[in-house]
């Protein structure tokens, strides 16, 4: 039998997304949560502003619904912010994401570089570029918004590299349209409804098996219900 939610009684702790977080942190000995989040954009300072008080301020709307405002103690979004950012590609991020990465976990988790966690935090990373945050800007003030959203990429994704046996046998799939050179499916990054990215994505969105169950193909937007 599912024991109840200490937060809430009346819920079931599984069904209470604040005591998901919470177990999935305590299974990691994490101290904080949230993914990263690269500023891609430098035209209005102001409207980043503005945006970043509308992303993260729905994190603690979502929380109270579950009574789990105490975890808004551990949240720690991290912001990388540098000029160089704007215009880079999504491989020239990871490239930085990755290093930035590695050294992270020990400074903020006390944990080895190779530690393999359950959360995403060191595995997956937003980019906010001009339209994602244009989008979220204009995007209505309802809880089923789909046209606002933010970018988020997967920190380990390399191109496909096909041997002779697959070419042999004819496992090719055809080429999609090519989006930063790129025709497969996946495409190592895919655009995201800015109000599930956070929460519940950031216990949801954990490994390669969690993405590949959300991902859509740009231009499409995934959600994480």
């Amino acid at each position: 039998m599912v024991p109840p939610s200490k937060r809430d009684p009346t819920m079931d702790t599984d069904l209470n997304e604040a005591d998901r977080l919470e177990a999935l942190l305590e299974k990691d000995g994490f101290k904080t949560w949230g993914f990263v989040i690269y500023r891609c954009t430098y035209q209005n300072n102001s409207d980043w502003e503005k945006f970043i008080a509308r992303f993260l301020g729905a994190v603690p709307e979502y929380l109270e619904f579950y009574s789990g405002l105490d975890l808004l103690d551990t949240f720690a979004p991290t912001v990388l912010e540098d000029p160089s950012f704007e215009g880079a590609t999504v491989s020239t991020l990871r490239k930085h994401f990755n290093q930035w990465a590695k050294a992270s976990r020990r400074e903020e988790q006390g944990v080895a570089e190779d530690y393999y966690a359950r959360t995403g935090r060191y595995r997956f990373f937003i980019i906010v570029d001009q339209e994602a945050m244009e989008s979220v800007l204009s995007a209505p003030d309802e809880f089923d918004d789909e046209t606002g959203f933010i970018r988020i990429a997967r920190a380990d994704w390399e191109p496909e590299v096909l041997d002779e046996e697959d070419i042999a046998n004819g496992d090719i799939s055809d080429p999609e349209e090519s989006l930063e050179g790129c025709t497969e499916h996946d495409v190592g990054w895919m655009k995201m409804r800015w109000l599930s990215i956070e929460l519940p994505g950031f216990h949801k969105l954990r490994d390669i098996d969690d993405w590949q169950a959300y991902y859509a193909r740009p231009p499409e937007i995934g959600d994480i219900p």
